[in-house]
């Protein structure tokens, strides 16, 4: 990563070469150092940035207006040092390759527009990524997934089975109990009667 940063720091320093507009109307703006760090630029008639590429050591991103954001890397022919390379685009992007651009650029302090064209343009793929979830964050750790236990439904709720017909127990008769409750009762009625008549007495 620090090496990436070098590479950068050193792209800042580079003055920029603009070259005469091309037969599409597109005039290319460079940044070239000698550091690893490149970034090319295709400028329209009014000043607006219709595209760049951008080479950071190994790593290579594209950015074209209403396309977004492409990664890929370097590839050089016979693995000699000074052989042309060769540009291979990822298939899809790729997360980490884009991070590591995002982060690098991110310390551009400075008034290039090109430069901070590109460092926008990175900070929104990336902050684009981290929305979907494509980025892990490492203030975020991962848990270990916990499955809850298997509880049956009678645990739960503590309701016990509801009785069929069969388990109804038929209530016990005694005999007695009846003329026992009719004496009771009598001799409430004759205690009271007995106390109405003390009173209108009295």
């Amino acid at each position: 990563m620090e090496t990436l940063k070098t590479a950068v720091q050193a792209l800042y320093r580079v003055h920029a070469v603009e070259g005469p507009p091309g037969e599409n109307g597109l005039r290319t703006v460079w940044h070239l150092c000698p550091d690893g760090a490149e970034l090319m630029s295709l400028v329209d008639s009014e000043g607006r940035v219709r595209r760049q590429e951008l080479t950071l050591l190994e790593d290579h991103y594209v950015w074209a207006s209403g396309e977004g954001v492409r990664t890929g890397y370097l590839e050089r022919g016979g693995g000699r040092p000074t052989a042309a390379a060769v540009v291979q685009t990822d298939p899809e992007l790729v997360p980490q390759r884009l991070m590591r651009a995002a982060l690098a650029m991110g310390t551009y302090t400075g008034q290039d527009r090109y430069l901070l064209h590109m460092q926008r343009v990175l900070a929104l793929a990336r902050e684009g990524l981290e929305m979907k979830g494509g980025l892990a964050r490492p203030s975020e750790p991962t848990l270990p997934a916990v499955e809850a236990p298997v509880v049956a439904a009678q645990a739960v709720f503590d309701v016990p089975p509801p009785a069929t017909a069969e388990d109804v127990t038929p209530p016990v008769v005694r005999p007695g109990e009846g003329m026992m409750m009719l004496w009771v009762l009598a001799l409430g009625l004759l205690v009271g009667l007995g106390m109405l008549a003390f009173i209108l007495m009295g």
